[in-house]
């Protein structure tokens, strides 16, 4: 089977001038760090064996990370050649190296083509503690960025520690025009270690995090539970998918809407399933080649494999459940995910948020079109 897929989130180096207590990398492991830089891609590997087969899988963007990409000394060569195969390029940072000169230097090499992506757990206390930074040096960055035109995102560890200011939060991010998505705070990184205590559940995440979700086009709907009628997705997207997951937008979980790759080469189908799930290396066969062939991407680009609550829900194709906590309460990624609220009699159970995850959908449909993920299909 050919896929198709959105992104590329490559984490291409393990080096961090952070130590932050929730990471979801590995790159707060020193011996870890110190070995994996002796295997890191190179620049002419990265290029023959991810961005140029990347092409031929409909690859819109690419999303540099790490650790701290910019500590690689040929970040900005990488920035040119993302340019110039023509992907966008979103940079995902702590912002400790981003200064206003810097930021005009990665504007330029990009050709403005390019979003600056930085975490932000909270606008208060709850950021210092979980990303070992302070949300006004963060704020003072991505003000920079609106100075210069340079496109904005937040991505918000969604944990315990963030539930009550998560509201507080995103509506900052809204009053100031800022796109943001959520990641679930998992077992990974140093992460594991805050997993037991700190990890939302489905209390939480019905009564704190889904209502501020659910009410934000902002949030590039990149969450679950999604509660988008499927009839609507098929009317809008023309049918286009990836196996089964919905693309042209996506929605949901995204797994099966983008790849993601270690400083090593290694593939998997989530950033934070990146250590788990492992679909071999890019060193054996160029990227295209390794997905292709996939039966992890064969599994999970078929949501009618989905099992428990997800495999009879009616929204199992729009939403698809978050993979990654599936994964990580249960240890499989097909199970159903524990965290999500819904309990669905069968595929005919329609849920309560229905009508309004369609109104906001539409709207969004606008958002999707400028950040190149939709297009109205011919008729």
């Amino acid at each position: 089977m050919a896929y198709r897929f959105s992104v590329v989130y490559f984490e291409a180096t393990r080096l961090c001038n952070l130590q932050c207590p929730v990471c979801m990398s590995s790159s707060n492991n020193a011996p870890l760090v110190r070995e994996s830089r002796r295997q890191e891609l190179s620049y002419d590997e990265i290029r023959d064996r991810v961005l140029v087969p990347a092409q031929s899988l409909g690859v819109k963007a690419i999303a540099w990370s790490g650790g701290e990409f910019l500590l690689r000394k040929d970040s900005f060569d990488l920035f040119r050649l993302t340019a110039e195969l023509g992907f966008k390029c979103n940079i995902c940072s702590n912002c400790e190296l981003l200064t206003r000169e810097r930021l005009e230097e990665i504007k330029e090499a990009t050709g403005g083509n390019v979003t600056i992506a930085v975490g932000l757990n909270s606008i208060g206390e709850d950021n210092d503690w979980s990303r070992n930074a302070e949300a006004e040096r963060t704020l003072e960055v991505l003000e920079i960025c609106r100075e210069l035109r340079i496109d904005r995102h937040v991505i918000i560890t969604m944990g315990k520690y963030n539930a009550d200011s998560f509201e507080r939060t995103v509506d900052f991010l809204v009053k100031h025009r800022i796109s943001y998505n959520r990641a679930p705070l998992s077992a990974r990184g140093s992460g594991g270690e805050h997993f037991a205590e700190f990890a939302f559940d489905r209390q939480d995440l019905e009564e704190k995090f889904h209502p501020v979700l659910r009410r934000n086009l902002n949030g590039y709907v990149s969450y679950t539970p999604f509660f988008l009628s499927p009839e609507l997705h098929k009317e809008v997207s023309g049918g286009i998918s990836n196996g089964t997951v919905p693309q042209n937008p996506p929605i949901g979980c995204w797994v099966g809407n983008w790849l993601t790759l270690n400083a090593e080469g290694d593939v998997s189908v989530c950033p934070v399933l990146l250590d788990e799930i492992d679909a071999g290396n890019v060193r054996d066969k160029p990227l295209d080649e390794l997905v292709n062939g996939s039966k992890i991407f064969a599994d999970l680009t078929d949501r009618s494999r989905l099992k428990g609550r997800c495999g009879r829900c009616r929204y199992q194709y729009t939403c698809g459940g978050c993979r990654a906590m599936a994964f990580y309460h249960t240890g499989d990624y097909l199970e159903e995910d524990p965290t999500c609220f819904f309990e669905p009699v069968d595929e005919t159970t329609v849920s309560e948020y229905e009508e309004e995850t369609n109104r906001l959908f539409k709207k969004y449909l606008i958002i999707a079109r400028y950040a190149g993920f939709y297009e109205r299909p011919s008729r």
